[in-house]
């Protein structure tokens, strides 16, 4: 049985004594998170079955059987302990989805070492933020990162002792590929030498992965996921699917959330614990969405509501049959898509049952229209977390599937409360700011002391900055934000950092970024701008902007001009006068 914390109960604070003590799944193959004294159990080697299709690649057709993932990640592992990487070091990812994706990352948790995921799509100015962040001492990237990888490394002083290159070899690379990384610490059978499995003996304290986590106040933070986090994840998983009578995985998963995203690395960690094929997608497209889910017969598949709305109104969906499906989690921007793109409609897609969907709010409208084009759908479950509760933290069951909006009940292992500006707790149907604690809360912010006695109090109470309130039985509810994250479809897009490139602009005296709500993506960032320069045009700031961001933060809301930008006595931007005056226009 998990820790529980020795506090009374009442009806103003959640948690479930009877399911934290059925915990420990039914079977004895999985030991409760707390017990756990190896690596990460569903990636150790001796776990995965070999023969089987692991992965296989959806525009290629390209496969790596569980044989393939294990020797390739021992092979690695066994190269990385030769260099003297272990506890204590960081190794850091930077690529598309992509079979080789989680070589490095099965490897690094193998030696010890910490994994640190970084985009493939962030801007050379982004890398370096988030490299000085997670400071690894070795990165493993794509070719089609490696030429800002490399210039990121090279700028910031005392990082990446070698950038490893993942994929075929090419010769003109400067840098190292994965095959000659390797070739010096395996023998001539392709088998690796010297190789020891490192154990964790303290798993609440020793950190998987840093994934990086915006704020309000501007870059990415670094969030530390211990062992525990994960493991605790993915214990309340299986008993989501168990106790819903469902079976874990059946037949083959569809993988295209990027695997640098906390969202999609845990799914990435689930089908390897319930060893599940899955069929990569490097990047989200329509049609071979559609199209792979029908010829593979796609069984499992994690989304965003964007796409709901595509599937309930494109009619290009009826082309195809894709009466395979039985269980399906989305993110807002695949909600939406599923939910009103007319290609949906020229596909049978009467095999999707189930629906999962996180990442983003959903509109209880979006969900009707949802569910009106799709009326053999029988369950539909929403949640809620962030990347600081190890996802998730609320989760709908079999027991309240009837409540649309509702974004269900404390899992597992977690206490929730909500409370009030004073810190007074709130009963049923009062909105305030959701907090947690429990098994699923990050162990902290890296080398930021401060972040983290900001968001986690001195009781381990995790307050998210959200704002929601609960029901009679239990079912939570999210109302508003108080962060001021825009969500761009799944992305987390902060305005500040934006207001901050802004407010580099000579012709800009002030500056204000908001999220305007967008049917197909669910907010696009959009600047209000006080002009010092009476000559500046909006366009001008937009293309100034977008030059320096990654796609998720591009000014796609535009630039409107305004006399002044409302503020509190305290300097604070009211963002909400600002919502007040937008009318969005889609520019996906």
């Amino acid at each position: 049985m998990m820790d529980t914390p020795n506090i009374p109960y009442d009806r103003a604070m959640f948690h479930n004594p009877g399911v934290l003590k059925e915990l420990k799944p039914p079977s004895p193959s999985f030991p409760p998170p707390h017990s756990q004294s190896e690596v990460i159990r569903p990636l150790l080697p001796t776990h995965q079955r070999e023969g089987l299709d692991h992965r296989i690649h959806a525009d290629t057709g390209q496969k790596m059987t569980q044989a393939d993932l294990l020797v390739s990640s021992e092979r690695l592992a066994a190269a990385l302990q030769a260099q003297g990487v272990g506890p204590g070091d960081v190794i850091g990812v930077c690529s598309e989805n992509s079979l080789e994706y989680c070589i490095p990352v099965l490897a690094a948790l193998y030696v010890g070492a910490t994994c640190a995921p970084l985009s493939a799509g962030y801007t050379s100015r982004e890398l370096m933020h988030t490299m000085s962040l997670s400071r690894p001492r070795l990165i493993f990237c794509s070719e089609g990162a490696e030429p800002l990888v490399r210039e990121a490394a090279d700028r910031v002083a005392g990082l990446a002792e070698e950038v490893v290159v993942m994929g075929r070899e090419r010769q003109f690379l400067r840098h190292l590929t994965l095959e000659m990384f390797v070739s010096d610490y395996v023998s001539e059978q392709g088998r690796p030498q010297h190789f020891q499995l490192h154990r964790v003996e303290h798993p609440k304290d020793h950190v998987a992965f840093i994934f990086c986590s915006s704020g309000t106040t501007g870059l990415p933070k670094g969030v530390m996921i211990t062992h525990h986090n994960v493991l605790s994840l993915l214990a309340n998983q299986r008993y989501a699917v168990e106790s819903d009578n469902l079976p874990l995985v059946e037949g083959y998963a569809l993988g295209f959330m990027p695997m640098y995203h906390a969202y999609g690395l845990m799914i990435l960690l689930y089908m390897l614990e319930f060893e599940a094929t899955m069929v990569v997608m490097p990047h989200f497209n329509p049609e071979t969405f559609l199209r792979t889910i029908q010829e593979y017969k796609i069984s499992w598949c994690t989304l965003v509501p964007p796409i709901l709305s595509f599937l309930t109104k494109h009619p290009v969906v009826l082309q195809y049959m894709c009466l395979s499906i039985t269980w399906c989690a989305m993110v807002p921007p695949i909600l939406a898509f599923l939910a009103k793109h007319p290609m949906v409609l020229q596909y049978d897609l009467r095999s999707l049952t189930r629906v999962g969907i996180g990442a983003a709010p959903v509109s209880g409208e979006l969900l009707r229209q949802f569910k009106n084009r799709f009326p053999h759908i029988e369950f539909i479950r929403q949640g809620y977390g962030m990347t600081e509760l190890t996802l998730s933290a609320l989760g709908n069951n079999a027991n309240n599937h009837d409540k649309l909006e509702s974004v269900g009940t404390v899992v597992p292992g977690v206490e929730a409360k909500v409370i009030d500006e004073s810190g007074r707790s709130l009963g049923a149907g009062k909105s305030g700011e959701l907090c947690f604690r429990g098994c699923i809360v990050m162990k902290g912010y890296v080398n930021n002391p401060s972040a983290t006695s900001q968001i986690i109090d001195h009781e381990g109470w995790l307050h998210s900055g959200d704002v929601g309130y609960y029901d009679e039985e239990g079912s939570f509810y999210i109302v508003d934000r108080l962060k001021d994250l825009i969500k761009y479809k799944g992305f987390q897009v902060p305005p500040a950092e934006l207001e901050a490139i802004l407010m580099s602009h000579p012709g800009v005296m002030d500056a204000a970024v908001i999220g305007v709500p967008d049917e197909g993506a669910g907010e696009l960032p959009k600047a209000f701008v006080v002009k010092k320069d009476a000559n500046v045009t909006a366009q001008q700031l937009v293309d100034y902007v977008n030059g320096q961001v990654s796609s998720a933060k591009k000014l796609r809301g535009g630039v409107q001009f305004v006399e002044a930008i409302p503020k509190n006595p305290s300097g604070k931007i009211l963002r909400k006068e600002l919502r007040g005056v937008v009318s969005p226009k889609s520019k996906l």
